[in-house]
């Protein structure tokens, strides 16, 4: 298979998974965006701006959304130790617990649904897996 057919396979493939989970966790108070943005957070308070470029919003759009869960009480926002003009954004206890029951219904989601195939099907994914996190960390020359 080309490159081309290839990649126009896993992005066909990728929206579907991405459509796929959100519908499993379509009945929580946290949007899937949201979702993404607190596992964002996971490792401690982040820029706006980086918020941003790594959810490949702009700056404005990001903002709305961190207002958003900060006045559900997900997120608070802070400033950078080292610039002050920096806003930040970081897990609340809430935001966290929120994660966690989004993650896990998530996982219970696929897991069903991993459950549902074969032993070789479950295996091709796993072996699959290594190549599909090169895919989306990128080439090192990237």
């Amino acid at each position: 298979m080309d490159h081309d057919a290839l990649a126009a396979d896993v992005s066909r493939l990728m929206r579907d998974m991405v459509l796929l989970l959100r519908q499993a966790t379509a009945d929580l108070d946290v949007s899937p965006p949201q979702l993404a943005v607190l596992g964002s957070l996971l490792g401690g308070p982040r820029r706006m701006g980086d918020l941003a470029a790594e959810h490949g919003v702009r700056m404005p759009t990001m903002t709305v959304q961190v207002n958003r869960m900060e006045r559900d009480g997900l997120v608070e926002r802070g400033r950078d130790t080292a610039d002050a003009r920096v806003v930040t954004a970081s897990l609340t206890d809430t935001g966290r617990a929120a994660l966690a029951a989004g993650r896990g219904r998530r996982n219970a989601f696929l897991a069903g649904r991993l459950a549902a195939l074969s032993p070789e099907d479950r295996e091709a994914i796993a072996l699959a897996i290594p190549a599909l996190r090169l895919l989306v960390q990128g080439a090192p020359e990237e």
